[in-house]
């Protein structure tokens, strides 16, 4: 892979994503975002990584492709899957936060395409204990009937954060879930709250690394305690100062984590 700055087009069920890296022989990371972030919560990591080549996909660019009704987040497991096959050539690292970290789960339990290790952020196996207000938030947002407010718009984004970025950066987010399609967008969401993989965990079998933000709002320690207690080789990190993304919270620590879990796993 390549450097590319602008969008690519994917014939996989997602209409584009965005790739960043040189090419340089390690194993692609390919990142999905939360539902109310984007892909850019991705880049404050991305740059600290300048060796590895990272696929950004865009996941509400599905909507193009994938029905808006209760068979969406399958939908959109599966246009991930063929996008990875798309990309690359071997095995990536997948990495998925919150919405992108159960997508992340069910191609790992699928077992194909190959995994070479797998990172979870700020999600769980299942919607069973998301704590009360956050869980407020997601009904308030679908009960919206396709019309959110801008208001509400950004409640959601700023429920993944434990503090606002630079104005001009919580646009970019903010926009981005605004302009999404709210059919799709609610569908998969729906998905999301009706799934349950815990009893499939164990047939994860890549080493994976679970990170949870300490002030996360949607997720618990118990969250990751049920996947790392289901999934065979599983380490997990707390970051502190951050909440549901920690990569756009505390990038620094975030990406310290990750490279030490890439690093200590002897990965290409």
């Amino acid at each position: 892979m390549s450097a590319v700055d602008g969008p690519v087009r994917s014939t996989s069920g997602l209409d584009h994503y965005v790739r960043r890296g040189t090419g340089s022989g390690h194993a692609p990371i390919v990142a999905l975002h939360p539902w109310f972030g984007c892909w850019q919560f991705w880049l404050p990591v991305v740059e600290r990584f300048p060796e590895r080549d990272w696929v950004l996909v865009d996941l509400y660019s599905g909507a193009a492709a994938i029905s808006a009704d209760d068979n969406s987040f399958d939908g959109l497991a599966a246009a991930v899957t063929a996008l990875i096959g798309e990309v690359a050539d071997g095995p990536v690292v997948l990495a998925g936060n919150s919405t992108g970290g159960l997508v992340a789960q069910t191609i790992a339990i699928a077992g194909r395409p190959p995994l070479e290790a797998l990172v979870l952020v700020g999600t769980g196996a299942s919607a069973v204990g998301i704590p009360a207000p956050f869980r407020a938030t997601l009904a308030e947002w679908l009960d919206a009937e396709g019309a959110p407010t801008p208001e509400l718009t950004r409640s959601a984004v700023r429920s993944l954060l434990a503090a606002d970025p630079d104005p001009a950066t919580f646009e970019v987010y903010a926009d981005a879930v605004a302009s999404a399609d709210y059919p799709f967008l609610s569908a998969v969401l729906r998905g999301v709250l009706g799934r349950d993989l815990t009893d499939q965990l164990p047939g994860i079998d890549v080493s994976t690394l679970v990170v949870r933000g300490e002030q996360d709002a949607a997720r618990t320690e118990e969250h990751v305690r049920i996947l790392c207690a289901g999934i065979p080789d599983c380490t997990s990190v707390e970051i502190a100062g951050a909440g549901h993304s920690p990569m756009v919270d505390r990038p620094e620590s975030f990406g310290s984590a990750l490279r030490d879990f890439l690093d200590g796993r002897g990965r290409p």
